[in-house]
């Protein structure tokens, strides 16, 4: 019989942030950072998660209220309050993503894959080698060499030659962080209070917690019947998929990467353009999915579609894949149409919250009163944007100090902002677990204002800031941190305890996510694993560094149409979706239409949630839908728990395979 449960609003001391609690968080962080490089890398059999919902902090949260079951049960007075593993929750969230895709991988290759990889043919140590700044390098050669062949026997891993770029590139790495944490902190009050946005990964540690003051199994979401109507659709491929690598008779229907485009393939233009569609039934999409307003899921979908049509009607001109003699290919300029639609739709975000902006400004210059943030804020008006501005000069102050001209990094950065701010809008309005951005910095720079006007010190100092930062939208951090106030606002947890929390988890990743990389790669070789994200990452860094010091681009004026009638679109979009009743479509999918994700992961997904979820409203009202919602929630966690605690089983039989046990 379950213990009752008083609730949250009963215990006045429910949404403080205790020792124990970030004890939890630090602990938790520590350990992935030890074991994922390993599990990653050499096993290949589990990792920490890549997007907005990672699957690691989810299988955390699951552990922890489980543990806290028997807790309650046992010593109920010593038991983990909701707040406690909602904050332990949130501060792996807005950290772990820098374990994989997020930064720290790439940055500790990229450091030092140009000493290593520089040979007579390709000229590197006359090239590139004289302007990388002294303390980007590591301090001895053969802490380039070891890192990636190993090291010999007897030797031990060279902390003190990585201390000077540890140090810097972990300061800066703090530093953006800080800056994106400012931001986000800014705008939220306006994001979750007046816009509303719907905020839909969110709502899955709130429900794997309960409402109930001391969380376990028993009042979490997991004792609605219907949920498990929902966790038994994933969690059945799941098994399938499991036992089919040990019982190869046992079915195991493939769902990813379904190759529509075969169907196209060998015809020639229009339809041969077709050839690379895909699509991927995920449940957990799915699950996402069917949380949103119905105008947003069609969104996602509908310009998939349109994108579609667009690269149709290039090639009925017969202009395909590669473009021509004097045509871009139709996929980079409908790519770069999205880039423009990032930098109008931050603008028009920025615009929507100016309200907030200008009163924080105001105060800070003196000329107000502050308007209270609430007790549950992250921070108030006037301290995010002292810290936004101390964390950008610190950030100027560093990338001039390497020799990038200072107009170079602030146009880099300048962008980079407009996609955080465009992948947190995907997010926070839209639930999109992996914020595609298509266009990425490094090449949206040079097509603009080519490389020719680039000093060569600037383009290297660029490179490693793109690279590192920039190239790999999954795991971009501000997202998080949005995410992260929604959940402190609902938890009613003080906002100052979650900020003080929240850098904590910060430098604990940095600090221990380095450590793991370098004591893996130094004992293994980086040469010896995987090519991705070490060695191929790098590689294609510094060979594209090459290209453009030996040949250096011109700007394309056909790319400056393409990202100024993406801008003009955005604009159209978000001005007929504020200000036009009947218009049914959200702007969000017109962002990421053309991606990756849209094409192997988001739209048939999408489409699939909308027809649910459109068609129980319409047949079944809100009341429904409503009761509906333990069964989304069950598609997501029937995803990610048991193919958790499968790559689990799988580690303890690949370790005995490797071992020989």
């Amino acid at each position: 019989m379950q213990t009752p449960q008083p609730a949250i609003r009963d215990r006045p001391s429910a949404n403080r942030v205790t020792l124990r609690s970030i004890l939890v968080g630090v602990i938790a962080i520590s350990a992935f950072s030890i074991v994922n490089p390993y599990l990653a890398f050499v096993f290949q059999t589990w990792d920490v998660g890549s997007g907005q919902l990672m699957n690691s902090p989810v299988l955390a949260l699951f552990l922890l209220v489980a543990l806290n079951a028997l807790i309650v049960r046992l010593w109920p007075g010593r038991a983990f309050t909701r707040t406690e593993l909602l904050v332990a929750y949130g501060m792996m969230t807005v950290s772990l993503g820098l374990l994989l895709q997020g930064g720290l991988p790439y940055l500790v290759a990229i450091i030092t894959y140009p000493f290593y990889a520089a040979t007579p043919q390709n000229q590197w140590q006359s090239l590139i080698c004289p302007h990388i700044p002294m303390w980007f390098r590591v301090s001895t050669p053969e802490a380039v060499d070891w890192f990636w062949e190993g090291m010999p026997a007897g030797a031990s891993v060279p902390w003190g030659a990585w201390f000077q770029p540890w140090l810097a590139w972990g300061g800066f790495t703090f530093a953006l962080m800080a800056a994106m944490y400012c931001l986000a902190a800014l705008l939220s009050k306006d994001w979750i209070h007046k816009q509303r946005l719907t905020f839909p990964l969110v709502e899955v540690p709130l429900e794997m917690t309960g409402n109930a003051a001391l969380p376990t199994l028993g009042t979490s979401v997991l004792r609605s019947r219907i949920f498990w109507i929902g966790f038994a659709i994933p969690a059945t491929f799941s098994v399938l998929g499991f036992a089919h690598r040990f019982f190869p008779n046992v079915p195991s229907p493939n769902l990813w990467a379904i190759d529509i485009g075969k169907t196209f393939a060998g015809m020639g233009l229009p339809w041969s353009i077709l050839s690379e569609t895909r699509c991927s039934i995920l449940f957990s999409i799915i699950g996402v999915m069917c949380l949103l307003p119905t105008e947003v899921s069609f969104s996602l979908w509908a310009f998939y579609v349109f994108y579609k049509v667009q690269v149709l009607v290039w090639a009925s001109f017969g202009v395909g894949e590669g473009g021509g003699m004097s045509y871009v290919d139709p996929r980079t300029f409908c790519s770069y149409e999205e880039a423009g639609a990032y930098i109008a739709l931050s603008i028009v975000m920025i615009y929507q919250s100016r309200r907030v902006i200008k009163q924080a400004a105001l105060h800070l210059l003196g000329r107000a009163p502050e308007e209270s943030a609430g007790a549950f804020a992250p921070l108030s008006g006037r301290a995010a944007v002292l810290g936004l501005i101390a964390s950008v000069v610190f950030m100027v102050w560093f990338g001039v100090s390497t020799g990038i001209s200072w107009w170079i990094f602030a146009l880099l950065f300048g962008v980079f902002f407009t996609v955080l701010l465009g992948s947190s809008r995907l997010v926070a309005a839209a639930g999109v677990v992996f914020p595609d951005t298509g266009r990425y910095g490094y090449s949206l720079l040079l097509s603009m204002i080519g490389a020719k006007p680039i000093a060569t010190t600037s383009l290297v100092v660029y490179t490693y800031f793109s690279f590192i930062y920039m190239q790999d939208p999954m795991n971009v951090a501000m997202p998080q941190m949005m995410n992260s106030f929604k959940l402190t606002d609902s938890a009613r947890v003080r906002g100052t305890s979650w900020t003080m929390a929240a850098a904590i988890a910060i430098v604990t990743v940095i600090v221990a996510g380095v450590g793991g990389y370098l004591h893996m790669l130094y004992h293994k070789g980086g040469s010896h694993l995987p090519p991705w994200p070490f060695w191929s990452w790098s590689n294609w860094a510094f060979s594209d560094l090459t290209n453009s010091l030996r040949a250096p681009e011109a700007a394309s004026n056909q790319l400056r149409l393409a990202v100024a009638i993406g801008a003009v679109v955005t604009t159209a979009l978000v001005w007929l979706h504020t200000n036009v009743i009947w218009w049914p479509i959200s702007p969000i999918g017109y962002l990421i239409a053309s991606t990756y994700t849209a094409n192997y992961i988001l739209w048939i997904n999408a489409f699939i949630a909308w027809m649910f979820a459109s068609q129980v409203k319409r047949y079944g009202g809100l009341r429904l839908y409503r009761q509906f919602r333990p069964i989304f929630i069950g598609l997501i966690l029937g995803d990610y728990l048991p193919s958790g605690f499968f790559a689990i089983l799988d580690t303890i039989f690949h370790y005995k395979e490797i071992v020989g046990g």
